[in-house]
């Protein structure tokens, strides 16, 4: 099943129950949160209509929403699943339903809509937390087992994994994940959802948001009960489409492709390279959508986002051997992909160019004097039985050579 596919059968379903299709918002949040500098997950828009503060379009809703996650820039490339930007399927209950009819739904869509064999459906649910002072989740337990689901396949988990909040602060209120069973080849025989391994994915999060978050720690009851769930759109089609990551499916292969075409190196022949064709990928395809969004490269808040995500493509081409200037071919190709999907995309495609060509360039000189500077500091603390580059070289390839300290650290790290 490829991406438009998978867009429409999740679509359908909750329309056909009388959900509300509405379009994704842009990657900048609206100015009404400063919480966050960009879009990072599919409840962002939505935040008004939790607190109460505004009236939701419908009581039902279902959308593909962009997002966009600074927190795992330093896993892409590393990982079959970490992506920056990625592509987030929800359905959404404001004071309407409520657990018992999203997990019978979720259910539903995964064994007869998706075609998941039902006996390698896990779940997960919260498992309680002192500090909040709530229980295991029995009610969802409950409702599971109803489904049909053993015991052994329903998995308690702690607050860091099934309790959801937006940020610090805010809406937030337990969750129960689903996972699809990979086999045994992709883990370990004892595995299970929550452990680190390729064997479980998670594909589907149903977020019971029902309280809200205060400074101090405290909960409070949110005006109404609400359903915001979360289905990762390359997640799923990496499932569906039988391939180890989300990097093989055909959101992002062509990418790939791409950088193999232009750099004559193969894809998963070496980890260093695989790693990145991976980064260049993800990176020039989030570039692509942040640019069209309106964000430009800048020293700061989200622009500076947008600056580290295409340096660290560049750097990662230049590991490939790719000879500048390639960057906008990425960008080009990003539109091909997903200018249908996404019309501003090909509405922005020159002003994309501009800044792509324009950063490209202005970089590309920093990038190759910093890069030299560095192999001879390395060089250097070998010959010196050392294993470490002092802070004032650091400090000093930044403040007077521009190479930004991020890409020091991740160089050396390598």
């Amino acid at each position: 099943m490829r991406a438009p596919q998978i867009r429409d059968t999740y679509l359908s379903y909750f329309a056909e129950r009388n959900h509300k299709i509405i379009p994704s918002a842009s990657l900048v949040p609206s100015v009404h949160d400063p919480s966050v500098l960009l879009t990072t997950a599919g409840m962002q828009p939505f935040k008004p209509y939790f607190l109460g503060q505004e009236e939701p379009p419908a009581r039902r809703v279902a959308d593909v929403q962009k997002c966009f996650r600074t927190t795992d820039i330093e896993s892409v490339g590393n990982t079959a699943r970490h992506l920056t930007f990625f592509e987030m399927l929800g359905n959404w209950s404001f004071g309407d339903y409520f657990k018992e009819e999203s997990i019978q739904m979720g259910w539903e869509l995964s064994t007869e809509g998706f075609g998941f064999d039902p006996e390698l459906i896990w779940v997960s649910v919260f498992g309680g937390d002192e500090e909040l002072g709530l229980g295991p989740d029995e009610e969802a337990i409950e409702i599971w087992r109803a489904q049909g689901l053993p015991d052994e396949r329903i998995v308690r988990l702690p607050r860091s994994e099934n309790f959801w909040q937006a940020g610090p602060t805010g809406p937030c209120g337990p969750c129960s994940e689903l996972y699809f069973d990979r086999g045994e080849e992709l883990g370990r025989p004892g595995d299970r959802p929550g452990d680190d391994t390729d064997r479980f994915v998670e594909y589907w999060n149903h977020v019971f948001m029902t309280y809200d978050l205060a400074e101090d720690g405290t909960l409070s009851p949110l005006p109404m009960k609400n359903i915001d769930t979360g289905m990762g759109l390359e997640r799923m089609a990496a499932i569906l489409q039988d391939v180890p990551s989300v990097f093989e499916t055909d959101v992002l292969r062509p990418l790939i492709d791409l950088s193999e075409e232009m750099s004559g190196r193969g894809y998963g022949s070496d980890p260093s390279v695989t790693r990145a064709m991976r980064i260049v990928a993800d990176h020039s395809r989030g570039m692509t959508f942040l640019i069209a969004d309106g964000v430009v490269p800048s020293n700061e808040d989200r622009g500076y986002i947008l600056r580290r995500i295409m340096r660290r493509a560049m750097q990662q081409g230049r590991m490939l051997g790719l000879e500048p200037p390639w960057l906008g071919r990425f960008a080009d190709r990003t539109i091909e992909i997903m200018g249908e999907t996404y019309p501003e995309l090909e509405a922005e495609r020159e002003m994309i160019a501009r800044w792509v060509g324009d950063e490209e360039e202005g970089f590309g000189r920093t990038l190759e004097r910093g890069t030299e500077i560095l192999e001879a500091l390395i060089t250097r603390s070998k010959e010196a039985g050392t294993s470490w580059v002092e802070a004032a070289e650091a400090f000093r390839l930044h403040d007077t050579y521009g190479f930004p300290y991020e890409m020091t650290k991740e160089l050396l790290a390598e």
